[in-house]
């Protein structure tokens, strides 16, 4: 069993990665921390709380972390996922409160009680693990692993941008940070657009109708969450869900060691993943990219545990 923070800005996609981490016993979720990037970072907290209590789960602290990107000022996706950052559906205000720790005491502290057996899972900007990092410089070294979901590599005919032609938006929303996490020498594992805009890894519209049709309470919320993005891009990329499945079973993804940097000067390039893909190159490598997914393996996951709930 792997013990995981999940860091997080609910968002349709981040909510559910919750569902999916919440569901599967390969995972003890220790704690979910939020920033702002899809949506503020009040409602980001206050979407993970009511996620959880849509699941009975009482006991998984929520810490409220980056309110804004470490220099520039927040520039949320609401139009993506919907002013409330949950696209049609609807959940009561959360009983749950915030925990009282900040996002940076409770991974910092985690990370001094489990050590190499915490993996950080970060689905969101990397605002909230740049300033753990700062404030704990050995943060590297005392957990596991981490894991992203961010950036665009160019390492697949998927790996181009979405914020903009080259910046994936968690990257962008936060360039300062992501360079800060790059460079810190974690034990990086990111999965970027290069997978998870695959045709082959993406909830189609045939898959939609199947989820649509259930009349179940996680049918209803799934459907609802997800309705307005199946019907505006043909279909739904599960980018969140992706790096969670990373966690649970790492044998669905092929990874490829890179040397990444993240730009943060370029006027048309800024928050762009610079991957070093020269045959010889002599840069040191700092990040395994993902490159491919066994695609029915994970759909078949996620079906099993977000949707009919493991």
């Amino acid at each position: 069993m792997r013990h995981i923070i999940l860091d997080t800005d609910p968002g349709v996609d981040d909510a559910l990665a919750i569902l999916l981490a919440l569901s599967s016993e390969e995972l003890q979720v220790e704690a979910l921390t939020t920033v702002v990037g899809n949506v503020s970072q009040e409602k980001a907290n206050r979407n993970a709380r009511r996620i959880l209590e849509f699941l009975g789960v009482e006991d998984v602290p929520v810490a409220p972390g980056a309110e804004r990107p470490l220099i520039e000022e927040p520039r949320p996706a609401e139009d993506i996922h919907g002013p409330e950052g949950l696209g049609q559906a609807k959940l009561p205000e959360p009983r749950l409160k915030p925990d009282e720790r900040s996002a940076v005491e409770l991974i910092v502290e985690k990370a001094e009680e489990l050590g190499g057996e915490l993996t950080l899972i970060a689905v969101g900007p990397l605002t909230n693990i740049a300033l753990a990092y700062m404030a704990e410089p050995r943060l590297p070294e005392m957990v596991g692993e981490l894991i992203i979901m961010g950036g665009a590599y160019g390492v697949t005919s998927h790996g181009f941008g979405n914020a903009s032609p080259v910046a994936e938006f968690n990257i962008w929303h936060d360039p300062e940070a992501a360079s800060i996490v790059f460079k810190a020498g974690f034990k990086l594992k990111a999965v970027g657009l290069d997978v998870t805009t695959d045709p082959r890894n993406r909830m189609s519209p045939s898959l939609f109708r199947e989820i649509e049709a259930l009349e179940t309470p996680r049918g209803r919320l799934i459907s609802d969450l997800c309705r307005d993005l199946v019907q505006r891009f043909n279909g739904l990329s599960l980018h969140d869900p992706l790096a969670v499945a990373a966690a649970i079973d790492p044998s669905l993804i092929e990874f490829k060691a890179f040397h990444v940097d993240v730009e943060l000067r370029g006027e048309y390039t800024r928050g762009m993943t610079v991957t070093d893909r020269r045959p010889g190159s002599r840069a040191p490598v700092n990040v395994e990219v993902a490159v491919d997914v066994d695609s029915e393996r994970f759909l078949k996951l996620f079906m099993e545990r977000v949707v009919y709930g493991g």
